[in-house]
């Protein structure tokens, strides 16, 4: 049976916790009532297995237990579906009474990759955190390389990537402001003349009262284990912890780092080029124009790998790409001479209209490696065609022979 609106009043105006609840924030405005009736009834089930479970013993402890660990996937669904779960999140992640206690759940399960490598990433991404970690990628000698490899995948050379890094400057700029434009729009349609909704007052006190009966019932560690283990739930959880201070980027690089987790979150973004590009193209635009990295660390990405599958399959691609460069460089030297004068020719107008700090940086590209474009044409071997020609037509003539000889019987 559902909670009344009476149970809903009576939780509101309850003063063990109006009176002591911190003042709350809420991310999501429109909530419906027969959401959150929802997840009340949910917590009052689990406090009652709960209580049930101390009572019995044997296979009845197992059934309550396996009925327990289902309810409390129905929680997070409920808590999904109410649109509270972020909230929720950030007001447990900033309780000081289980602070530690999160502490320790997060690193286990980072210390033993229950989370993975792509949520762990995205959450760091969604935190703001994005930037401290890859710049600790950068002081790493075990994972500096790995962050070249995924930068070269996404765009091939360092000129790529700065091009790629000026062109986008402007975009993510309007993204960035055009996201409070959209949540001031969000709230300016919080009033309800229904009833349906609840307003933001009486949100913020009942997001507290279920934060407190989730600490009270004793299910914080098996609720956060469970979402761990989920790669969508763990994205939120994390992004809040992250978010709020209660766990710090030294923490989350070095626990990862011991469970291998990087590695995985690096082929992930590598997978993701067209997600991640932008913020990889910034980051490491910068570090290209204050001289944090050089041009050829990128360029010569790969050459270190330690993998020898990854090794071969370079080389194979490598080999590849050699012989149908020089297979067109032999068959048609005007037109590749051609081409290359009128990428020269195209690529001066971009570099003219890059902002400063990118002309630093393609300045420096071009010093290193210079800027001239050899219009020297391509030389063909052309040593004992004469003779090989001869022959092809001596074998052409005797295949005609024969096959007249044919048609004479």
């Amino acid at each position: 049976m559902k909670f009344s609106q009476a149970t809903l009043f009576a939780i509101l105006a309850s003063s063990t916790f109006v009176s002591a609840a911190p003042a709350i924030v809420v991310e999501q405005s429109m909530v419906k009532r027969e959401d959150i009736n929802d997840v009340l009834e949910i917590l009052k089930e689990l406090k009652s297995l709960n209580a049930k479970r101390e009572l019995v013993e044997g296979d009845e402890l197992l059934e309550l237990t396996t009925r327990a660990d289902s309810v409390l996937g129905e929680l997070i669904t409920a808590l999904t579906n109410s649109g509270i779960i972020g909230d929720i999140w950030n007001t447990l992640t900033t309780d000081p009474a289980i602070s530690t206690s999160l502490q320790n759940i997060i690193q286990a399960a980072i210390q033993t990759a229950v989370v993975q490598g792509p949520a762990l990433i995205q959450a760091v991404w969604n935190s703001g955190l994005l930037g401290n970690i890859l710049d600790k990628f950068l002081n790493d000698t075990d994972l500096r390389n790995a962050l070249f490899d995924v930068a070269k995948s996404i765009f091939g050379s360092a000129v790529n990537l700065i091009t790629s890094w000026i062109g986008g400057g402007s975009s993510s700029a309007t993204a960035a402001t055009a996201a409070p434009a959209a949540t001031a729009a969000k709230r300016a349609d919080l009033l309800d003349q229904s009833g349906e909704y609840l307003s933001e007052r009486d949100l913020a006190s009942i997001i507290q009262w279920i934060v407190q009966e989730i600490s009270d019932s004793g299910i914080v560690q098996s609720l956060v284990s469970r979402v761990l283990a989920d790669p969508q739930a763990a994205i939120s959880f994390l992004t809040s912890a992250f978010q709020t201070g209660l766990v710090v980027a030294e923490d989350i690089y070095s626990w990862a780092k011991s469970s291998g987790l990087w590695d995985s979150a690096l082929a992930y973004i590598g997978q993701n080029a067209g997600t991640w590009a932008s913020a990889i193209a910034s980051f490491l635009g910068n570090a290209l124009s204050s001289g944090q990295i050089s041009a050829s660390d990128i360029d010569n990405a790969g050459t270190l790998s330690t993998s020898t599958a990854s090794t071969a399959a370079a080389a194979n691609v490598a080999a590849r790409s050699v012989s149908v460069t020089q297979a067109a460089a032999a068959t048609t030297p005007t037109t590749t001479r051609a081409a290359t004068q009128a990428a020269a020719t195209s690529a001066a107008p971009a570099s003219a209209a890059a902002p400063a700090s990118g002309n630093n940086a393609l300045n420096s590209l071009i010093d290193k490696y210079g800027g001239s474009v050899s219009t020297a044409a391509p030389q063909v071997n052309t040593a004992g065609l004469a003779s090989s020609l001869n022959t092809l037509i001596g074998a052409a003539n005797q295949a005609a022979g024969s096959l007249n000889q044919r048609r004479m019987y």
